[in-house]
């Protein structure tokens, strides 16, 4: 499969063209398939699309205008996993304390590998945010969906992955994780123009379970406004494409069980309970092992590399990814209910 993340960004060019991948027209394959049908979707990726923004009409309200005086944006885009009744989410905010953008109209569209569809206007709440229902159905595969602030014409994208349930997920933690510690994040929060170091080998251990057809999915206590530059990080390392979530409040970045363990936890299960399969995790904090097994990955298939490898029955990793890279490789493929 494509699985680096700026492969994704080019697959706008198979939407464009019809290509049986991913592309408007994409047909269904050959195939063993839930239900007995005889066909496997294609996975759609409908990304990278250029986007041209709506002229700045100015802010609504004069509590929109004083909040966009108080610097730059800081708007975060989630990335939604459904299996149906697809929807975009995100949330708006201006300068270093990430005040919230209130009551001012956001326009937002999807690409749906036919082109940029837009999902109206909606009004930011009292958090900033928007949840806006895409309106039908989605084939199986990753949309690109652009947030524009009508005051000013700033941007956010998010991407609606729509999985049947049955699909298998990979689930791994950020920081101390991927990257060499959990230092590495607030290094980041200090200089923002910092670049986590990652783990040897952190990269292809994502790139080869997508090799093997795993949807690789990214869970962080990362604060909700560092969403683009964990995008960005993820991208410029070349990690696998797939679905990213933060912490949506302090309360849930909190180094513990009843914070970051208790959040991971609980947005795992919302994922198990959607119909979809936990297949094994990566972590290296106690709060990831509570997390995961909280979720029902069992013990064994859990790799935790750093001090607290091993624990609980879990898999000790220690300084690389290398050796796991190595045992993916050989490991067999993964089915999933479309052709990924």
């Amino acid at each position: 499969m494509r699985s680096v993340w700026m492969t994704m960004l080019l697959g706008v060019v198979a939407c464009g063209s019809g290509s049986t991948v991913g592309g408007a027209d994409a047909k269904p394959l050959p195939g063993d398939a839930p239900g007995g049908d005889g066909v496997v979707t294609a996975f759609r990726r409908c990304v990278g699309r250029p986007f041209t923004p709506i002229a700045a009409a100015g802010f609504a309200t004069s509590g929109g205008g004083f909040t966009a005086a108080l610097g730059g944006p800081v708007h975060a885009a989630e990335d939604v996993v459904v299996p149906s009744a697809p929807h975009a989410v995100a949330r708006f905010a201006y300068g270093a304390l990430t005040s919230a953008l209130t009551s001012e109209p956001v326009a937002v569209f999807i690409d749906d590998c036919s082109g940029w569809r837009s999902l109206g206007e909606v009004t930011t709440d009292a958090d900033g945010g928007v949840d806006v229902p895409v309106g039908q159905e989605l084939a199986p595969g990753v949309y690109e969906a652009t947030f524009e602030v009508l005051g000013d014409a700033s941007i956010v994208t998010g991407y609606v992955w729509s999985l049947p349930a049955g699909t298998h997920l990979v689930i791994s933690d950020i920081d101390g994780t991927l990257t060499t510690s959990d230092t590495e994040l607030f290094l980041q929060l200090l200089n923002g123009s910092y670049v986590p170091t990652a783990y040897p080998m952190a990269p292809e251990l994502t790139t080869t379970h997508a090799d093997r057809g795993h949807v690789v999915v990214y869970i962080t206590g990362r604060p909700y406004y560092l969403t683009q530059r964990t995008r960005d990080w993820l991208a410029g390392k070349a990690f696998a494409a797939g679905p990213l979530h933060l912490a949506p409040s302090t309360g849930a970045a909190l180094p513990t069980n009843g914070g970051v363990g208790d959040f991971k936890k609980a947005w795992l299960e919302e994922l198990v309970a959607k119909g979809y399969i936990l297949d094994l995790a990566y972590g290296n904090a106690t709060t990831d092992i509570y997390a995961y097994t909280g979720a029902g990955i069992a013990a064994d298939h859990q790799w935790i590399i750093g001090t607290n490898g091993g624990m609980d029955g879990t898999n000790a990793v220690v300084d690389t990814w290398a050796a796991r890279v190595t045992d993916v490789a050989q490991a067999p493929a993964v089915a999933q209910p479309f052709a990924w």
